[in-house]
C-alpha cells in the first residue's frame, strides 16, 4: 500500500516569524508537486506565551489554501512532558498545539519523546517517564476531541528507540502513535543496520507519520553542538538533515517494510540542498509510492 502523499517540511529556523518567507516556501513546494508541507509550531508563531496566535493561524490557513497543500504539524522542539519545574506551561503548550491542528483542519501533530535532565537522579527519571504516559493519556482524550492524532517521535538518544515503543504500549490510545525519524533512529543506533531495521519493525505496527533524512550513523565527537553544522558535515557528525540517498541509512532495505505504512511520506532535507530536492523527490517516489 503506498503512501497517501509526499510532504517537505517548512524551514521554522529560516522562517523565524515570517510568513513571507513561509508563502515561499509553499511555492516551491507547490512548483515540485508535494501534497503536503509539515508546519512547526514555532516557525510561523502559531502560539505565543502558550496562547493561540489567531491572526497568524489565519495566514497559514489562506497560504495553505492559496497553493493548494495540505499539512501536518510540528510541536515545538523543546516541548518536554518530562520537564518537572516547568511542566504545566508544557502542557499548556501541548494543548496549544492540538488547538492550532485543529484549527487548520488537519489531523497529525508530532511530538518528541521527553528528556529528562542530565542531573536528575534516575528514580526521577522514572517518576517522570510514568507522568509523561499518563499525561499523554490526558491529552489523548483532548486531541481526540478535536480530531487530532498525537505522533510521538523517536530522539537522537541512543536510549530512544527501544524506549518510545514501551512508552506507546503503555499509554494505549488509538490516537497516540508513533512518528519515526528514519534519521534520527540511524544516527542514534550509532550506524548499526541492523538494529535500525529491527526497530522500524517493531515501530511499524504503531506507525501513523514517518521523517525522512539521511546522515552517517554518527552520533558525534562529544562537543559537536558548540560548532556550526558547516563544520560537521565534513566529518558527517550527528542528526545533519541530508537528502535520501546521501548519507547510509538503507533506504532501499527499508522499501519492503514500509508497504504496510500508509500515511505521509515527509521530508525533513535542511534548506541548504534545496537544489537537491527534485532527486530526492525521484528516490522517495521509488521507495514510499
Amino acid at each position: 500500500m503506498p503512501a497517501k502523499g509526499m510532504g517537505m517540511m517548512t524551514q521554522s529556523s529560516l522562517i523565524d516569524g515570517c510568513l513571507d518567507e513561509f508563502e515561499r516556501e509553499l511555492a516551491l513546494y507547490q512548483k515540485l508537486g508535494f501534497e503536503y508541507t509539515e508546519i512547526g509550531v514555532h516557525g510561523v508563531d502559531a502560539v505565543v506565551g502558550g496562547k493561540l496566535n489567531f491572526r497568524n493561524i489565519k495566514r497559514v490557513k489562506e497560504a495553505l489554501k492559496k497553493y493548494n497543500l495540505k499539512a501536518t504539524v510540528h510541536s515545538p522542539d523543546i516541548l518536554n512532558l518530562r520537564d518537572k519545574e516547568n511542566f504545566e506551561l508544557h502542557k499548556i503548550v501541548f494543548k496549544s498545539s492540538i488547538e492550532f491542528t485543529s484549527e487548520l483542519g488537519e489531523k497529525i501533530l508530532v511530538y518528541h519523546l521527553g528528556k529528562a535532565k542530565e542531573s536528575m537522579p534516575e528514580e526521577y527519571e522514572d517518576l517522570m517517564r510514568e507522568r509523561e504516559i499518563d499525561t499523554l493519556k490526558d491529552l489523548a482524550e483532548f486531541a481526540k476531541e478535536r480530531g487530532v492524532q498525537i505522533c510521538v517521535e523517536n530522539n537522537c538518544n541512543e536510549s530512544s528507540t527501544e524506549e518510545l515503543i514501551q512508552v506507546i504500549k503503555k499509554i494505549n490510545r488509538e490516537n497516540i502513535g508513533i512518528t519515526c525519524d528514519f534519521g534520527h533512529a540511524f544516527v542514534s543506533l550509532h550506524g548499526n543496520e541492523e538494529q535500525f531495521l529491527e526497530f522500524i519493525e517493531k515501530a511499524l505496527p504503531f506507525m501513523k507519520h514517518i521523517h525522512i533524512h539521511d546522515n552517517f550513523g554518527t552520533p558525534g565527537l562529544g562537543a559537536e553542538e558548540e560548532f556550526h553544522y558547516r563544520f560537521l558535515f565534513p566529518f558527517g557528525i550527528g542528526d545533519l538533515h541530508l537528502p535520501p540517498g546521501m548519507g547510509k541509512i538503507p533506504y532501499d532495505k527499508i522499501a519492503p517494510m514500509m508497504k504496510k505504512y500508509y500515511g505521509v511520506a515527509m521530508m525533513e532535507v535542511k534548506y541548504r540542498y534545496e537544489e537537491l530536492y527534485p532527486s530526492a523527490i525521484d528516490m522517495c517516489k521509488r521507495i514510499f509510492m
